[in-house]
């Protein structure tokens, strides 16, 4: 049996090329921008172009002043963990537990988060308000996907 004390010394590495299980995105019109940023190695969002307000995942128009006039900003990808959680059991095909899921605090806005594993790190160091960075890591030919690694890894 694995106690959460075994767990906490328990290393989570980002996956390599060809060694990914899980399921892979399929972009859709609105998230395709995203999707091609990562391969590119770039962390896009939408941003209104009327408020300058930040907005993730990508919706039609903006939640603040409802302007439909968008554009792509890109992110420095920083920010700290708002809120995480140690998954233990396999809620997605291929991907085998133990992993971190993290909400992160992006650096560009209080209230853009996203969610996402965080990699490279042992499960015990992760704590809320950890500063980290994105990682992107290839995952197939043509799919990159973003992780968050603490920032002095």
């Amino acid at each position: 049996m694995t106690t959460i004390e075994s767990l906490s010394d328990t290393y989570i590495a980002a996956p390599r090329l060809g060694t990914w299980a899980g399921p892979v995105p399929v972009p859709d019109r609105d998230s395709a921008f995203y999707w091609t940023g990562l391969q590119e190695r770039r962390m896009l969002v939408l941003g209104c172009n009327r408020c300058s307000y930040l907005i993730y995942p990508p919706v039609a128009g903006c939640p603040r002043c409802s302007a439909t006039e968008l554009g792509q900003r890109e992110l420095a990808g920083t920010g700290t963990v708002y809120s995480y959680t140690v998954v233990n059991r396999e809620f997605a095909p291929g991907i085998k537990p133990p992993f971190v899921v993290a909400i992160v605090q992006m650096d560009e806005q209080a209230d853009l988060r996203m969610m996402s594993n965080l990699v490279d790190v042992k499960i015990g160091d992760v704590h809320i308000g950890q500063r980290v960075r994105v990682v992107f890591q290839q995952i197939t030919s043509d799919v990159t996907l973003a992780f968050f690694t603490p920032e002095e890894s």
